[in-house]
């Protein structure tokens, strides 16, 4: 009788339970249906003003402030090299000598050239005071002449009355005619001594002539023989130089990196050491090495191809930093120190340099680096990147107008992912022409932007704007995140 109820039990149960499936199974499924004619439901966002930082990063390398190869200046062979690779060199100190025989001997012969020429001015000089004497002399001789001239003159003036006065008392036969002949002598003589005076002046003003003639002349050689004293010099100063040559000197404080000289040596210009490893560092365009290559590492440059689209926010002065895993696992801060300008017409990147401090020499050129720029952009307005559509080379948003989307194109600016700098926004009026004709506007945080799902909107569609206030979900003001490579 147990048994009997059991069973029956267990079978009303299993009754109820495929009764529950099958009211289940023939119950019509509850669906909620969402009406196709609603419009879809957004949410309204404004231009806020946001500090935007955007870091690029690029691989980059190393490289020494200056680096420089040693050529020699003319054929010559290699007298002594005196510093190695690796060693540490100062400005203008001696690396190696060259030695050409024939141009020392030139040098020489020009410095003994100058020497003559010293000695010729010299001559000139003294041959000048000679005849500057001698015409001292002449103008001395020319006064004597003259001071004669006057005397003799008197003379023949004295006589010349006494010959007149005698004359007279002659005719009236008081003189005795004895006396007159006498005094006629006498100015006939005199008169002879003035003539000859007046010669001699003649001729002492003509060797005055002379003697200042010789003078100028003089004078005149001790120019020429200025002037080649210059020439000599001048030619004495290009051997010199010449002769500097011979000497290769570093060319600032720095680190020689390669050496191909060996004693002995023959070298030529602009090829630098014939025997010199095809591989060498820093091989010339022909078949050679330079003497030396000395690099400069009191400072190093970091290079970096900046991106097209970020190249216009990279300035001189822009923060950055630097990753040289070689040198420690630690970036380095750092400012941007000059650009191109101009971007690369292949790569279409900007070149950036970020000078280093090393002074204790540890970072090496040809160290591969990480270089980072901060790219910030502070109290930019500022829309959510789920706000904006790109299409094409443009973007578009949609504005809340009278209930509606409208399509509108808007300008962008720089970006860190998730909010998106924009300055102006157009979009056809009802009475304007192509969208290419209508005049930017400024966008002044007043604009409703719609936010959701884009996707299902078009131009001119009706919204329904959400009435929740929470704002939509961006990162905080100013954090960076890094774009690039």
């Amino acid at each position: 009788m147990r048994q009997s109820m059991a069973q029956v039990l267990r079978g009303c149960r299993m009754g109820l339970v495929v009764g529950s499936i099958a009211l289940s199974a023939c119950a019509p499924e509850k669906t909620d249906y969402k009406s196709i004619a609603a419009p879809p439901t957004v949410k309204i966002v404004r231009p806020e003003p946001r500090t935007i930082v955007r870091v690029v990063g690029q691989p980059s390398f190393i490289e020494s402030y200056e680096r420089t190869s040693i050529y020699p200046k003319m054929t010559a062979y290699i007298e002594k090299w005196i510093v190695d690779i690796g060693d540490k060199v100062k400005k203008n100190d001696t690396l190696a000598t060259l030695f050409v025989p024939e141009l020392r001997e030139d040098y020489g012969t020009k410095q003994a050239d100058v020497g003559l020429e010293k000695e010729r001015i010299d001559l000139a000089d003294k041959a000048v005071d000679v005849a500057e004497a001698d015409v001292k002399a002449a103008e001395a001789a020319v006064d004597e002449a003259k001071a004669e001239l006057g005397k003799y003159q008197a003379e023949v003036d004295r006589w010349d009355t006494e010959v007149k006065r005698l004359t007279r008392e002659v005719a009236r036969g008081v003189v005795d005619k004895q006396v007159l002949l006498e005094s006629e002598r006498q100015l006939r003589s005199n008169t002879a001594s003035r003539d000859a005076a007046k010669a001699t002046i003649a001729k002492s003003e003509a060797d005055l002539l002379a003697r200042q003639a010789a003078a100028a002349k003089a004078k005149v050689d001790v120019g020429v023989a200025k002037a080649r004293l210059a020439v000599a010099e001048s030619e004495e100063r290009r051997l010199k130089a010449w002769v500097d040559y011979l000497t290769l000197m570093a060319p600032f404080d720095g680190v020689i990196v390669a050496r191909s000289a060996n004693t002995g040596d023959f070298v030529l210009p602009a090829s630098g050491d014939l025997t010199a490893m095809r591989r060498a560092p820093d091989l010339a365009t022909t078949n050679a090495a330079p003497i030396y290559v000395v690099d400069r590492t009191d400072i190093v440059r970091v290079f970096m191809d900046v991106p097209e689209q970020d190249a216009n926010f990279v300035r001189i002065g822009s923060k950055a930093t630097v990753l040289a895993r070689a040198f420690r696992d630690k970036e380095i801060p750092a400012t941007v120190t000059r650009t191109s300008w101009a971007l690369n017409v292949k790569s279409r990147t900007l070149r950036a340099e970020i000078d280093l401090p090393n002074t204790d020499s540890q970072l090496l050129p040809g160290m591969y680096a990480y270089a980072k720029v901060m790219i910030e952009r502070p109290g930019v307005r500022a829309l959510p990147k789920a706000a904006l559509v790109p299409l094409a080379d443009k973007t578009f948003c949609m504005l809340l107008e009278d209930g509606k989307a409208v399509r509108t194109e808007v300008e962008v600016g720089i970006s860190d992912g998730e909010w998106v700098e924009v300055t102006n926004h157009r979009r056809p009026g009802p009475t304007t022409g192509p969208l290419n004709e209508v005049p930017w506007t400024p966008i002044d945080g007043t604009e409703q932007v719609l936010l959701g799902d884009l996707s299902v909107l078009t131009d001119g569609s009706p919204v329904n704007v959400s009435t929740d206030e929470k704002k939509p979900k961006g990162a905080p003001s100013g954090k960076p995140s890094v774009a690039g490579g």
